[in-house]
């Protein structure tokens, strides 16, 4: 069995999804295929840790319902796993042994949670919707959790688990978000967690994991938790292996050019899975962010289109809420990656500002822990290569509308 389709996704999260959208805008006869191991339509991972916590419902994980797949005329293969890409004869393999071919192609296969070595019945990684449905069983009748990782994954699942529960965050570096802020602005962030009543294990690992009425979890400091549920947050791996079974370009992704395109000129990559060029610095790097994906599905949809758009480059572009903490990262967020830091820490409020500037006094990145109303802000100062408009800014005491006007 076998079907041809002008464009093919593989992948239905952010970057297979607006790919999807802008295909769909400019094109409304091309046959359009979205296939996915997962049968669902798209949901929001960010959202996921709310609904673990019982804070939102499985249905307020959708971003779209089946009916938007119909409505933009895509046929839909979910519950379908792409096992081989033949590239010469532009065809996929599905694992139920039909062929599906392709004229042009979209690589938008995410990534996958990183586990550990030693696990458990009550340990989970979150990735996925199965991921998020066992943790949140898991968590209703825990009395403690223990995450390790503290990134992304970890802290906010620990942040929206019930507010009694004791709470344990073990991590390999010395502070969280080592790869999200700078040690301090993390400084800042860890006293919060603290008295939140997180407990942090720094420099620290899970040696064995001892089964009995709750989790023996003994670290790598000699150190013994107890604990009900062990979340695995040690980052993800992009999904290349179809690509390198392919023999297309891979280093740590799928590598990508201006335009999306990986070393075959059919064959597109975008999101977590592309490894493209970064908006500041211009070297190959993987974002891993929502924003990016979005933006890299939308670029490669329209040179699938054949409109020959070049993509700028992606940004870091990190907004989560953690125990109460706002938090974001727009670009560039180290000392060493920067000519000059402009900081501001107002203890009372809780508001801390600290934006990096080129030689030319251009802001390349910015983080802020409080509220981060002002974010959209300054992921435009980034990605317009503007001059800093000044320290009235970093205080928030300018005024959002004229910074804005002075920036246009």
């Amino acid at each position: 069995m076998s079907a041809h389709y002008d464009f093919v996704i593989i992948g239905n999260s952010a970057a297979g999804l607006q790919a999807l959208r802008t295909l769909r805008r400019h094109d409304r006869k091309s046959s359009i295929a979205i296939i996915d191991r997962e049968d669902c339509p798209a949901y929001s991972r960010v959202l996921t840790p709310y609904y673990i916590g019982g804070q939102i419902p499985r249905e307020g994980l959708d971003i779209v319902q089946h009916s938007f797949y119909s409505k933009l005329s895509a046929t839909t293969l979910f519950g379908q796993a792409v096992v081989a890409l033949d590239p010469d004869n532009h065809s996929l393999k599905l694992a139920d042994g039909s062929l599906v071919t392709f004229g042009k192609l979209l690589l938008a296969t995410g990534a996958e949670a990183r586990t550990l070595s030693v696990t458990s019945d009550r340990s989970c990684v979150l990735r996925h919707l199965a991921d998020a449905d066992k943790l949140a069983e898991l968590l209703k009748e825990a009395k403690s959790v223990t995450a390790i990782g503290a990134g992304l994954v970890s802290l906010p699942l620990l942040s929206h688990a019930p507010e009694p529960m004791e709470k344990h965050l073990v991590i390999g570096s010395d502070r969280v978000f080592s790869r999200v802020v700078d040690a301090e602005a993390a400084e800042i962030i860890e006293a919060q967690l603290e008295s939140r009543g997180l407990k942090i294990h720094k420099r620290d690992d899970i040696a064995e994991i001892h089964e009995g009425r709750q989790l023996e979890l003994q670290l790598n400091s000699g150190q013994r938790l107890n604990s009900d549920l062990l979340v695995i947050g040690k980052g993800v791996t992009p999904n290349t292996r179809l690509a390198v079974d392919a023999g297309l370009e891979v280093a740590e992704g799928v590598v990508i050019d201006d335009f999306c395109r990986s070393s075959h000129p059919d064959i597109y990559a975008a999101g977590d899975t592309a490894e493209g060029k970064d908006f500041t610095s211009g070297e190959k790097t993987i974002q891993g962010n929502w924003m990016t994906a979005v933006e890299q599905g939308e670029n490669a949809a329209l040179n699938m289109l054949g409109r020959g758009c070049a993509y700028q480059g992606s940004l870091k572009n990190n907004i989560t809420e953690i125990f109460g903490l706002e938090v974001a990262t727009i670009g560039h967020y180290q000392d060493s990656e920067a000519s000059q830091v402009v900081s501001s820490w107002n203890k009372v409020t809780g508001r801390f500002r600290k934006v990096f500037l080129d030689e030319k006094h251009r802001v390349i990145g910015a983080t802020m822990i409080g509220e981060t109303n002002d974010s959209g802000l300054y992921y435009q100062l980034v990605s317009t290569r503007s001059t800093f408009p000044g320290r009235e800014l970093l205080n928030g005491t300018a005024n959002y509308a004229q910074t804005k006007l002075r920036l246009a």
